[in-house]
């Protein structure tokens, strides 16, 4: 009797460890910057209330300012972190940015003026918006295509967790010993990333292919280090042209798409109040006449928004972006569709017999918008655009976040005097569940797939779209 042997092929184990560790020791920096956002609404309350014990006081307009300074720092922050990731690399951007992060704190330190604050405001956007244009295109690049998902919506969640924590210590700390404690998280981050390669993309870019195959071996070590720096060189191709030809490079119809894309993303996004509901919400819970501490309310709903990203981080690579993103505006739609109601009826002078409404409708909202809305486009932008396009496409998006929350958040309170709640809260819900129907309409799937494998799938979709165009002609 003949026995045949048949060999199956070896299945190598992916080492993933480094690239975890990457994700978690950048997510101290995005929470470091997270407590920005979470500082801002106990200690403002507290500089503004007439009891207040310290010899800076602010009025409600100085209040105003330094809570949206920020974004306009956001802004600045976007534009510099582009040009310095062209300069010196993502890695050194990342790394540079807790300079302005540290100038920031260190002015809430030495505050004895609101000049004092605007300039700290500012320099922690820029902090911020240094980040934000540079780690999702970082991390999509030095992650495997099974985690990458996951590692960015981390860091959403590192932003959250930020805020949450500024809540509480902001409502127990003084001023100085708050910027002492960020400070110590920023020099943390900058000592343990210091001694994380740069991305083997931007060794790659520069022609630098020894140190590229030394970086690629301390992410992925597991690859055939050969073929995958040739897979590189084909797919990174030439990224050192002049902005202007970069510029033409977004005529093409699929970049143009993809730009189109991610601005609607952030037109429903910040369209549905992210950010704006986050800095009235103590004044969204007091309106709504519950009978709960509203304080205690906004430190639950943190905590509502740190377990959705979670979740998010968890499910992400198994059930895709597109997934989590139709989920997440139907449930923002819902969320606002109600809240809108419980102000309607209070409009009508009929006072609720539940209390639950308005209590379920919020945190219904912080769980959608954050299992969705919020983390997907940070993934998506370092998914679909082509090597020598990321940066601008980057800043394009980060630069129009800030630009958009600063708007969105300083227009909401007259909105509020022109229409009354109920009516912005169903405008918010109407933008949220725009979000769907595009979604599914308009958005790929790139779950699971290399950054390779999305432009090649990419391009092989713009093939076949412009032979059916000439077939119909």
């Amino acid at each position: 009797m003949t026995r045949i042997v048949v060999e199956l092929p070896s299945v190598t184990k992916k080492i993933l460890w480094p690239q975890w560790l990457t994700g978690i020791t950048i997510s101290i920096a995005v929470l470091t910057a997270g407590l920005s956002n979470g500082w801002t609404s106990p200690s403002l309350a507290q500089l503004t209330s007439p009891d207040v014990k310290t010899s800076l006081k602010l009025s409600d307009s100085e209040a105003s300012w330094v809570a949206s300074l920020l974004n306009l720092g956001r802004f600045g922050g976007s534009i510099v972190g582009a040009i310095s990731q062209g300069l010196i690399g993502r890695k050194k951007t990342l790394l540079s940015s807790i300079l302005p992060l540290a100038i920031g704190w260190t002015c809430k330190i030495i505050a004895n003026s609101v000049t004092w604050l605007y300039i700290a405001r500012c320099f922690c956007g820029i902090a911020s918006g240094m980040i934000w244009t540079t780690l999702s295109l970082y991390l999509g690049e030095v992650s495997d295509s099974s985690i990458r998902g996951s590692l960015v919506f981390m860091n959403s969640n590192a932003a959250f967790i930020g805020a949450f924590l500024g809540n509480i210590m902001g409502a127990h700390l003084p001023l100085e010993r708050f910027g002492y404690v960020s400070l110590s998280l920023g020099a943390l981050f900058f000592i343990i990333f210091f001694f994380i390669p740069e991305s083997p993309y931007h060794y790659v870019s520069r022609g630098n292919l020894e140190r590229a195959e030394t970086s690629l071996k301390w992410f992925k070590r597991e690859v055939d280090v050969s073929k995958d720096i040739q897979e590189l060189k084909d797919f990174v191709g030439n990224t050192e042209t002049n902005l202007l030809t970069r510029l033409k490079e977004f005529k093409k119809p699929q970049n143009r798409n993809n730009v189109i894309i991610m601005g609607m993303l952030n037109v429903f996004l910040y369209g549905c109040g992210h950010n704006t509901m986050n800095y009235y919400a103590e004044i969204i819970v007091t309106k709504s006449k519950v009978n709960f501490s509203p304080s205690t309310i906004v430190i639950a709903l943190s905590l509502c928004t740190i377990v959705a990203c979670s979740t998010a981080a968890i499910v992400v690579d198994r059930f895709g972006r597109r997934f989590l993103l139709i989920v997440s505006s139907l449930g923002t739609a819902l969320s606002m569709t109600l809240l809108g109601l419980h102000f309607h009826l209070l409009s009508l002078n009929i006072e609720p017999t539940f209390t639950w409404l308005p209590i379920f409708s919020l945190f219904l909202y912080n769980f959608s918008i954050s299992n969705g809305l919020v983390p997907v486009p940070n993934a998506l932008v370092s998914e679909l655009f082509p090597p020598n396009l990321k940066t601008m496409a980057s800043l394009y998006f980060s630069g129009s976040s800030a630009l958009m929350s600063f708007i969105t958040a300083r227009t909401f309170q007259p909105l509020v005097n022109i229409m009354s709640e109920k009516y912005v809260f169903w405008i918010f819900a109407l933008s949220a569940f725009s979000a769907a129907p595009f979604t599914y309409i308009y958005i790929t799937e790139t779950k699971g797939q290399t950054l390779v494998e999305i432009q090649k799938n990419a391009d092989k979709k713009h093939k076949i779209n412009k032979i059916e165009v000439a077939t119909v002609m």
